[in-house]
């Protein structure tokens, strides 16, 4: 398939400036900078996976060990769009029937449950199913599947899937022109593409550039980077970056952290350091959240290549819900679950037991596959979160990436504890759409979300909204210099109800002081700091407040939330 693209021509003299600042000047002229071309390519448009999807795709296993597995992922999934099972049309322990009853005697309802004929030989669709995006075929947009090569495991049936559901679906087949596993590659939806270096191994016909700039090609991107491999972590021969990384929007990624004694720590240290200072498609570096690995069921971590990985990374977005694989260890099971929380709000997290699946090299992820939306709509947005400039109009620019018309645009809003949100409209410029939120104070607090109405759908950005929203305040004026606010202090759950996590910090002395301000500057809780964990006063009204960290001559301090 050959890619098409354009240039698109913009002129910043003919965007309205009213209520603009120069942050929203310099967002303008970044993306003037790097986006045109980009925006107008829309031959393939690769979807992240934490964007609108119509369903997942899951294979039944025909294994006691592992069918319980792929029931609790669809009766979560379930809830959120439509749960494919392919199950096997030839001789197999169970029928379709079959399969339904076990699956309505786990929890499992008849919504949104269909089953699909295919031939395959395990469970692993992430690796062998179709790499979905949308492409233009003459008349708009219109999803299309990718067929990675997989000929290297002697399993044909299996390679055969994405063929065989695209005749079913009556979707455009195209091959890939790689040999490499779905589990190896991860997307920022916009910019970016994620593999391991084992991908090169794959493919000794090409150089690495070859691969890159084919990777690029398909998939319409900006920039494919290569990360190093896990040699001695576990997992097996595979070393798939899913494993021990996951984009949750189009800015973050979690990424798992180990303890330092172990061989691969320096490797995972060094792909940090490299996320950390590559620029997202906003042009800052992206925001690596760390979540802690958990160890085997003996209490330690693999240090050879074909031990046991277990993983929190490995999990699967479908809409307002992740499901997160667990392992019976409910301090790292607990830890993994507020994290996940703390950086999506709004999502419902669900655990599922995945002890029978490490033991194999994967987990929930591997054993899943999202399936796009029918329709191509997006939003285009760098989230404002946290402190900020106090401005008394705020604007919020955006984007508007549709594949029909777009009718509408909305900014939602709402200040400290206000229970409703404000409607404003997005005003639809070129090249950069923006909403404003006026008349702000000093100490307000906003939570904010967009709104995206076109010919075939309506969305939202965060997808959960209006439960899941963005929050923003403004950073206290005249603070003594040496005080370092908001992104040094690491506080979870935030919201909070009964207990806080403060995030080690390096400089920790003892004593430190630990005090909860409310708005209005009052301290409502104070405590000398000598361990992460605190107890919060259970008589603390809902709301929002300060909390600060100081000794004699540092202070840190953020926002947190209460709510019962």
């Amino acid at each position: 398939m050959e890619l098409q693209s354009s240039e698109k021509m913009v002129r910043l003299q003919d965007i309205e400036l009213n209520h603009m600042t120069m942050r929203t000047y310099l967002l303008i002229s970044f993306m003037l900078l790097f986006n045109a071309g980009v925006i107008a390519q829309l031959a393939v448009v690769n979807p992240a996976e934490f964007e609108k999807n119509e369903g997942v795709l899951l294979v039944w296993d025909y294994s006691n060990s592992r069918d319980s597995i792929t029931a609790n992922i669809a009766r979560h999934a379930q809830k959120e769009g439509k749960v494919w099972i392919i199950y096997y049309p030839g001789q197999a322990p169970a029928d379709t029937a079959q399969i339904k009853d076990y699956l309505l005697s786990r929890g499992v309802t008849v919504e949104n449950l269909f089953f699909i004929p295919g031939w395959t030989e395990t469970l692993w669709i992430r690796d062998f199913g179709p790499l979905s995006a949308y492409a233009s075929f003459g008349k708009g947009l219109r999803r299309f599947m990718y067929d990675p090569g997989y000929s290297a495991y002697g399993r044909p049936k299996d390679d055969s899937i994405p063929h065989q559901l695209a005749r079913q679906w009556e979707w455009p087949p195209r091959n890939l022109g790689l040999e490499l596993e779905g589990g190896n590659l991860i997307f920022d939806g916009l910019w970016r593409g994620f593999g391991s270096k084992r991908i090169w191994e794959q493919n000794p016909g090409l150089t690495p550039d070859e691969i890159r700039l084919l990777l690029m090609d398909r998939f319409n991107l900006m920039d494919f980077i290569f990360l190093d491999n896990l040699n001695n972590s576990g997992g097996g021969i595979w070393k798939h970056v899913d494993m021990y990384m996951k984009v949750i929007d189009y800015e973050t990624i979690l990424v798992s952290s180990y303890p330092d004694f172990l061989p691969d720590f320096p490797v995972i240290e060094s792909i940090v350091g490299l996320l950390e200072n590559t620029p997202t498609y906003f042009g800052k570096p992206y925001k690596v959240i760390r979540i802690p690995a958990p160890p085997k069921a003996n209490g330690e971590w693999a240090t050879t290549q074909n031990d046991e990985m277990r993983t929190y990374t490995n999990s699967l977005i479908i809409n307002s819900t992740v499901i997160v694989p667990s392992y019976d260890l409910p301090d790292w099971d607990n830890q993994a679950k507020a994290i996940y929380e703390q950086n999506m709000p709004g999502y419902t997290i669900e655990m599922v037991d995945s002890r029978m699946l490490t033991i194999l090299g994967g987990a929930i992820h591997c054993i899943t596959k999202e399936v796009p939306a029918a329709g191509f709509n997006r939003i285009i947005h760098e989230k404002v979160t946290q402190g900020q400039a106090f401005e008394k109009d705020f604007v919020i620019g955006c984007l508007a990436s549709s594949d029909t018309t777009v009718f509408s645009m909305w900014l939602y809003y709402k200040m400290n504890d206000q229970e409703t949100y404000t409607k404003v409209p997005v005003h639809l410029t070129c090249p950069l759409h923006f909403g404003v939120i006026e008349n702000l104070q000093p100490d307000d607090t906003i939570s904010y979300y967009l709104e995206l109405n076109t010919e075939s759908d309506t969305i939202t950005y965060p997808l959960t909204a209006p439960e899941g929203s963005f929050t923003f305040w403004f950073n206290p004026v005249g603070l003594s210099e040496g005080i370092t606010q908001n992104n040094d202090l690491k506080v979870y759950p935030n919201p909070a109800s009964e207990s806080i996590v403060i995030e080690t910090i390096d400089w920790l002395e003892s004593p430190m002081q630990l005090t909860i301000s409310n708005l209005a500057g009052q301290i409502v809780f104070s405590v000398v700091l000598n361990e992460t964990k605190i107890e919060i006063d259970p008589d603390l009204p809902e709301g929002v407040y300060i909390i600060n960290v100081s000794s004699q001559d540092r202070a840190f301090r953020s926002k947190l939330v209460i709510r019962k």
